[in-house]
C-alpha cells in the first residue's frame, strides 16, 4: 500500500478513536486532533503510535504543515435540547464553529495540496439529522445539514483532480457523546439514561445503537483506491432506521 498520511478530529471520542486505531492498524500515518482529554490521546498514541496534536475548534488554530493525503472530519459537539426560539446565539454559534466551520478550514487548506498530487480523500462524519429534521435541537440539525451541502459541492468541483469527499451518517451510536445525550435527555423526561438509551434502541430496526468500530470501518474503505469512484455519496449506519 501506498504510505499516506491521515487526518482525524476529534480523536479521542468513542468514534475518533476507533478510526485511529482502524487507520493505523492499516498502516497509515495518522496524526488525530484531541481538545482535553490529555491521558487519553497519551494513551492512544502509545498504542497506535499516531501523532496527537492539541487544537480547540471554537479558537484560531493552525494545521500542521505539509498537508495530508486523508482527513476525517470526525469532530462534533451537540450541546442544545430546547425550542427553536429557545436557542442561545453562543449555543448556534458554538455547535457551527465546531461542526460545521471547522470543516470547512480544514477542506479548504488541505485542498490545494491535494490536487497538486491528483488524489484525495474527505471524509465527513455526520448525522441522519443531516438529512432528515429533528425537534428541540436546531443548531446541530443545521450544522450537520450545512456538511450534507459542503460534501456534495467539494465532491462536484474536485472529482476532477483524483479528490473524494463523502459523509458518513450515522444514527444513535454507543459513545460517550451518546451517554452525555442521554443523561441530558433523560433528566427533561424524568428518566434515567439507560431507559432513554433502551427506547433509543427499541425504534430502530437492529433493535441496537451502532458500534464506534462500524462507522471506522466505512471510514477505511472511502479511504482506499477501491472506493475511488463513491464520490459525493451520504451513507446512513443506522440499522434500517431511516430506510
Amino acid at each position: 500500500m501506498i504510505s499516506r498520511t491521515v487526518l482525524v478530529t476529534g480523536g479521542t471520542g468513542s468514534v475518533g478513536e476507533s478510526i485511529v486505531r482502524a487507520f493505523s492498524a492499516k498502516g497509515y500515518a495518522v496524526t488525530f486532533q484531541y481538545l482535553s482529554n490529555e491521558p487519553k490521546a497519551k494513551i492512544l498514541s502509545q498504542d497506535t503510535r499516531a501523532t496527537p496534536i492539541r487544537l480547540d475548534f471554537l479558537s484560531d488554530f493552525d494545521l500542521p504543515p505539509g498537508g495530508f493525503d486523508i482527513v476525517v472530519n470526525n469532530a462534533g459537539i451537540n450541546i442544545t435540547s430546547c425550542l427553536s426560539h429557545e436557542v442561545s446565539i453562543e449555543s448556534w454559534e458554538r455547535t457551527m464553529k465546531v461542526n460545521l466551520f471547522t470543516p470547512f478550514q480544514i477542506v479548504r487548506s488541505l485542498l490545494p495540496e491535494m490536487m497538486r498530487k491528483g488524489w484525495g480523500r474527505i471524509i465527513n462524519i455526520s448525522s441522519i439529522y443531516g438529512l432528515r429534521g429533528v425537534e428541540w435541537n436546531l443548531p446541530y440539525n443545521s450544522s450537520k445539514h450545512g456538511l450534507s451541502g459542503l460534501t456534495k459541492t467539494v465532491a462536484k468541483e474536485y472529482a476532477q483532480y483524483g479528490i473524494t469527499c463523502n459523509e458518513i451518517c450515522p444514527g444513535a451510536i454507543s459513545s460517550d457523546l451518546m451517554n452525555r445525550i442521554a443523561t441530558r435527555e433523560g433528566e427533561q423526561l424524568n428518566q434515567s439514561a439507560d431507559d432513554y438509551l433502551s427506547e433509543v434502541a427499541a425504534a430502530i430496526p437492529a433493535k441496537r445503537l451502532a458500534k464506534p468500530q462500524e462507522i471506522a470501518s466505512l471510514a477505511i474503505y472511502l479511504a482506499s483506491e477501491e472506493a475511488g469512484y463513491i464520490n459525493g455519496a451520504s451513507i446512513t449506519v443506522d440499522g434500517g432506521l431511516v430506510a
